[in-house]
This record gives C-alpha cells, structure tokens and sequence, in this order.
C-alpha cells in the first residue's frame, strides 16, 4: 500500500504538532500531501451560547493551521486545512472511511488540549482506531 495523503488531525496541541512531524517525514521529497482537519465539537455551551464558542475554535483552528502551514512550506510538502463541526470522532472516522476523499493514512494524537480536551480524550483516538478502513498512527 503506497501512502499519498496522510490526514493529521488538528486540536493545537503538541500531539498535533509532533503528528505533522511524522507526517512531513513520511511525505517529505515525494508527490504526497497531507490534509489538516480541525473538528469544531458541538457541545451544549456552543449551541447555548452561538458564536461565542464558535469564535474561541475559530481561532484554536487558525492559529493551529498557520504554524502547521508554515512547517509544511519550509518542507516543501503539499498541506491542505480543513474544519468540520460536529461530534469529533465520528466526524473524523466518516472523513477517513469517506472513499472520495482518498484517505490512505491517519495521525492523532491520543490527548486534546484546553477546553477541547474533554472531547478529546484518548477516546477519540480509540474511536478512530477502531473504525477506521486505513491505518492510524496514535500520537503520545
């Protein structure tokens, strides 16, 4: 199995950090890309309170992409960012298992940071582990 796309997955913490260094080194010098995904996590406090919450991911996730983005271009590998809302694993193991979005590989962390991190628990990645068609690197 020949890896082109590697998706990592994007909360802001050292985990997505240190997942991009691994997927960088597995796609560095080659034609393959990897594909940034932050999942803004629907809660009871964003639908409570809207936009609030919604600006607090918003900037998690751009903050996140800009640094991923500049490692990236240093090591000339193709990065792509996407966001998503809603419940965190399930939304990415539909992206991963999504046959359209040719998916070969998934790297994420087993822990998520700040006011995420209770969504984020190594039970995302356990989720994803399970449920996923492609092969998943777990981050520590």
């Amino acid at each position: 199995m020949e890896i082109k796309k590697i998706l990592v997955t994007v909360d802001g913490s050292e985990y997505s950090e240190k997942g991009l260094d691994i997927a960088i080194s597995l796609v560095k010098d080659s034609k393959r890309s990897i594909l940034g995904l932050y999942v803004k996590p629907h809660s009871v406090d964003s639908l409570k309170y809207g936009d609030v919450f919604s600006g607090h991911y918003d900037e998690i996730a751009r903050k996140s992409f800009q640094s991923l983005r500049e490692k990236c271009e240093v090591n000339d590998v193709k990065f792509t960012t996407e966001i998503r809302i809603g419940d965190v694993k399930t939304t990415i193991e539909k992206m991963v298992n999504d046959e359209q979005m040719n998916i070969d590989m998934v790297i994420i962390g087993s822990r998520g940071r700040g006011s995420v991190k209770g969504a984020l628990l190594g039970s995302v990645s356990k989720y994803v582990l399970d449920k996923s068609k492609v092969p998943v690197l777990i981050v520590k």
